[in-house]
């Protein structure tokens, strides 16, 4: 038996096998997945609309305390990240 016809047999194999296998894979519940309306008491933040509270930072070497200078046309996204090592 040459190389190749070996080659061919075990990729026929590796093949079915992978046809058994794949029905038995555990698929996603997808049931509930969204809410209706957010009851829980938890607030991650301010709501919409609301006013930015007061910020100090550096940027390019500029202390800055009024971030509308970073504004587009469609307002901005601030995203603050707290280290876990103090």
């Amino acid at each position: 038996m040459t190389l190749i016809t070996r080659y061919l047999i075990a990729g026929i194999a590796a093949a079915g096998l992978l046809a058994f296998l794949q029905p038995l894979q555990a698929q996603p519940n997808l049931d509930n997945m969204f809410l209706e309306a957010d009851t829980d008491q938890f607030d991650p933040g301010l709501p919409i609309g609301a006013q930015f509270p007061a910020i100090r930072a550096i940027y390019e070497g500029q202390e800055i305390d009024n971030i509308e200078q970073f504004f587009g046309d469609k307002g901005a996204i601030f995203l603050a990240n707290r280290s876990v090592d103090w």
